[in-house]
């Protein structure tokens, strides 16, 4: 069965997307999805082209204008993507207590000697061996899913957006899982790798199957799309894997997870 909902979706309410709210909707509907989440960003590292942008008033209105104007057309759905938040935890806490259908969470900067750098920074590469960056990686993403509070944890393997490649560590991929699992979040099957030149999702086959061997049933899937050309790009792909790994493919309303 197609997938009908892109729950990982960017406006010009994040500094790196480029079409507004109208123009996501008009191509969702376009592309015959029933449902778009969008998940602006919400950055707090002073380096981020988003940071300072968002402003979750102005969203929040923009989003009930937009409901109004496809109603009967589109349910769209109130989410974010918050940035590093083992790091800004007085922020993320109060973010929280903030009226969203979805928190997803994830990491674009990694800790270093001179700070939080980009993944795809060279200085990333200078200070971290390929191998020795996914270990850095997956021990502060273990951080993030240990505090725990969100929905949905966002490409779970990163680094290979930019890498284009992977490397296992194995122990810690199932210690992160496990914790997701028993605390109940959920992991997004997301699509941009594809659209970067890899062969894969993140994650893909041999993590997603790890997820269901531990006890992991419930994702949700996202394009990631920062333009309304990218709207539910490689959903074909996708399905795939949720129909080979008999996960439950949902959205979050709410904040509660509903099957779809």
């Amino acid at each position: 069965m197609p997938i009908i909902a892109d729950s990982h979706t960017h406006t010009t309410f994040s500094g790196d997307a480029r079409d507004d709210m109208s123009n996501m909707c008009r191509a969702a509907i376009a592309k015959g999805l029933s449902h778009i989440c969008f998940t602006d960003h919400l950055e707090l590292n002073p380096t981020d082209e988003s940071y300072g942008i968002f402003d979750y008033d102005r969203y929040s209105a923009a989003i009930d204008r937009v409901r109004e104007e496809f109603a009967g057309r589109i349910h769209i759905l109130k989410g974010i993507e918050f940035s590093e938040p083992h790091v800004f935890r007085k922020e993320y806490e109060e973010l929280l207590n903030k009226e969203f259908d979805l928190i997803m969470v994830g990491i674009h900067y990694v800790r270093m000697s001179v700070g939080l750098h980009w993944l795809e920074d060279d200085a990333c590469l200078y200070e971290y061996a390929r191998q020795n960056l996914y270990r850095q990686y997956y021990e502060e993403l273990l951080q993030v899913v240990k505090l725990g509070g969100f929905d949905v944890l966002a490409h779970f393997d990163n680094p290979k957006r930019y890498l284009k490649e992977s490397t296992q560590e194995s122990e810690l991929i199932d210690e992160i899982l496990q914790e997701l699992v028993g605390r109940e979040m959920v992991l997004e099957i997301n699509t941009s790798p594809l659209r970067r030149g890899c062969a894969a999702c993140a994650p893909d086959a041999e993590i997603l199957k790890r997820y269901s061997q531990l006890g992991g049933a419930r994702v949700t899937v996202g394009s990631d799309a920062h333009s309304s050309e990218e709207i539910a790009a490689d959903f074909d792909y996708a399905e795939r894997l949720v129909t080979d790994h008999c996960l439950r493919l949902g959205i979050f309303k709410g904040r509660r997870f509903m099957d779809i």
